[in-house]
């Protein structure tokens, strides 16, 4: 019951933000990219509002679903004779990120950021239910640089682990930016009203129990799995109109892994997986 009551709310709050906010964003984005005997693709539904408390008080709610499917049984990655029959593998994941930021000074923000989310594989329970976010300060160093440093617990490595965040930005022009950090690094132009183009480079990574678990070679029975890699991509936005923008992605990923491990996460088998190309196409309409 309490876990049923705990989904209904991640999902209402998002639908009840509307009619107090600023502004919005709705975005479908589907990706794909191959591993060892199969791929991984991707589908993600978000919304994304934002609403202005005060002059100094701002807040951005994103609710996001995503499906992740694996077309290659996870469990030839940990049994040395199983036989695949490639039937696909389903992930779900419920995510819902509230990001509140306050002008401290006229060069100082602070940023806090808490996203409860729901990755499952076939049913839900309390233990499916993660708790991400963290706490982050920006310094504008002039009019056109800043930098960021904070604390985030995060699941890029695959499991959740509290962790440093820095960047540091330059804004060269109208129509170019620089970021450069962890886990996130960017360069951006804009070479018109309606193109824009970026180099991209991102940690990413999820972790959900598996249901039902998994029986190793080695007789240990493994309930979660974690994802984790870097992508390094080529982006282009075009500007269809004032609302309408569609993205194309696509690029390198490296560093990919599966990581297994018990339900008191005392044994971790990590396997490492195909590098290879990633591709994505995104449509946002934003109001």
């Amino acid at each position: 019951m309490r876990i049923n009551k705990f989904i209904t709310l991640l999902i209402l709050i998002p639908i009840f933000s509307m009619h107090a906010q600023n502004g919005y964003t709705f975005e479908f984005n589907t990706k794909t990219e191959p591993i060892d005997n199969g791929s991984i693709k991707q589908t993600e539904i978000g919304m994304q509002f934002f609403k202005d408390i005060s002059n100094a008080n701002k807040l951005v709610n994103t609710f996001k679903y995503k499906s992740t499917t694996i077309t290659d049984e996870i469990e030839t990655y940990l049994l040395a004779d199983y036989s695949s029959n490639y039937i696909s593998t389903h992930f779900n994941s419920l995510g819902n990120a509230f990001e509140f930021s306050h002008q401290l000074t006229e060069k100082t923000k602070l940023n806090l950021t808490i996203e409860p989310t729901i990755n499952f594989v076939n049913t839900i329970s309390i233990a499916d239910v993660t708790i991400l976010g963290g706490i982050e300060v920006s310094q504008q160093i002039n009019k056109n640089s800043s930098f960021n440093v904070g604390l985030k617990r995060m699941t890029i490595f695959g499991k959740p682990q509290i962790l440093p965040t820095f960047s540091l930005s330059h804004q060269f022009s109208k129509d170019a930016y620089l970021q450069l950090g962890f886990p996130n690094s960017v360069l951006s132009y804009s070479s018109s009203i309606h193109d824009s183009f970026s180099l991209r480079n991102d940690f990413s990574g999820s972790i959900y129990n598996l249901n039902p678990s998994i029986i190793s070679d080695d007789k240990n029975a493994m309930t979660k799995v974690g994802f984790s890699q870097i992508e390094s991509t080529l982006q282009y936005e075009r500007n269809i109109d004032t609302s309408w923008f569609v993205t194309f992605k696509g690029g390198y990923s490296a560093n990919k892994e599966f990581k297994f491990s018990d339900e008191n996460k005392t044994t971790e088998i990590n396997k490492a997986l195909k590098n290879g190309s990633v591709f994505s196409i995104s449509i946002k309409y934003k109001l």
